[in-house]
């Protein structure tokens, strides 16, 4: 796998409820920070989040006077409680897997060392991910998660529409809405991959922090591993999003097409009359239509059981909610799969 797709397995794994840990946190030159209400997908192998708008304020009109250029934007997402985002901040200091260790035991890097002492992570796996923060993170979450989804089921032809006419080249299980995230100043991030001996692979690095947004990091060893480092210098402003959370609908006809081919059946989904009829199974899954992350192999599974399903709508953070998680996931999900309980909004609801 490329160096974002074990980022992210590795560290959702460990940390199954953070959502999609980002190799790429830095927004770029093409979007502003990762929001609550930002409708988009994640780059596999760059490992970015791309915006194409946010859902909130996609009423308005765009800021480009020349909307010839605009795609037809959907309805703005409107939730009944305006208040619906809550604001934290998210102490945590350090991320990594559980083949990662921490060596060096100095006051963390919060505080600035004269001395230059140096923190030191080892993997003693065949793989592993490591990300490491010099502030808190700010940490955003919407509360008005049925507003968000109803809002999704209903709008998701529009949004893929929108990136189809902006030319992204995304199917529909890439399109997210996103619901939480959490946002940085700076960050480390290690990816430890194919290592071939145990105990063997080791990154060294300095951060030095100045004031209450100043930084200055460098890499000291890295060995057997991948490490990258993000904005350095003074008054750093947090829009650094190394997780994201976001819900996504799929359509069983998109993801799993022998089904209903078999049955000759393929519903209309634009028929009003059939949206108190769809079938919704809260799991997670990833951003990748392609790549077989340990999730995208449980909505398979989901699609494969529930054949009288038209929609599945799913969650990142759903991965918690499987019991005991562990680096054997593929396995587990699919001994677990079965008690997972899927729920369809209408007339019953159905255990897979």
């Amino acid at each position: 796998m490329d160096s974002g797709s074990i980022f992210r397995e590795e560290l959702a794994i460990s940390y199954p409820t953070h959502g999609h840990a980002l190799w790429e946190p830095d927004p770029g030159m093409l979007n502003e920070a990762v929001q609550v209400g930002d409708v988009g997908f994640i780059r596999r192998g760059s490992g970015y989040f791309y915006c194409l708008f946010n859902a909130l304020r996609s009423g308005d009109p765009p800021s480009n006077p020349d909307s010839s250029h605009h795609p037809k934007y959907p309805p703005k997402l409107q939730p009944n409680n305006p208040h619906h985002i809550r604001k934290s901040t998210d102490y945590q200091q350090d991320f990594y897997s559980k083949n990662v260790t921490k060596q060096s035991y100095q006051s963390h890097i919060y505080a600035s060392r004269p001395d230059d002492t140096p923190v030191t992570f080892s993997c003693s796996g065949r793989q592993g991910a490591l990300l490491s923060l010099p502030f808190p993170a700010d940490h955003e979450e919407t509360n008005a998660l049925g507003d968000f989804s109803k809002w999704l089921i209903k709008n998701i032809d529009d949004c893929l529409k929108v990136a189809n006419d902006l030319g992204c080249g995304v199917n529909m299980e890439d399109i997210i809405l996103v619901t939480g995230r959490r946002l940085a100043r700076s960050w480390i991030s290690v990816v430890f991959s194919e290592i071939r001996g145990h105990g063997d692979a080791q990154v060294s690095f300095v951060v030095r922090v100045s004031g209450d947004s100043g930084v200055h990091h460098e890499e000291r060893n890295a060995s057997g591993g991948v490490l990258k480092f993000g904005p350095r210098g003074e008054n750093l402003p947090e829009n650094q999003c190394i997780f994201v959370q976001g819900l996504r609908v799929v359509r069983i006809l998109n993801i799993w097409p022998r089904i209903r081919a078999a049955a000759g059946y393929a519903p209309d989904m634009h028929d009003p009359e059939r949206e108190s009829d769809m079938h919704l199974g809260l799991i997670g899954i990833p951003s990748e239509a392609d790549y077989q992350d340990p999730l995208h192999i449980l909505l398979e599974h989901i699609a494969e059981k529930a054949s009288d399903c038209d929609m599945i709508l799913v969650h990142d953070k759903d991965l918690g909610f499987i019991s005991g998680v562990s680096d054997t996931l593929i396995e587990h999900i699919r001994n677990y799969a079965p008690a997972i309980r899927q729920v369809r909004y209408g007339k019953c609801s159905t255990e897979l």
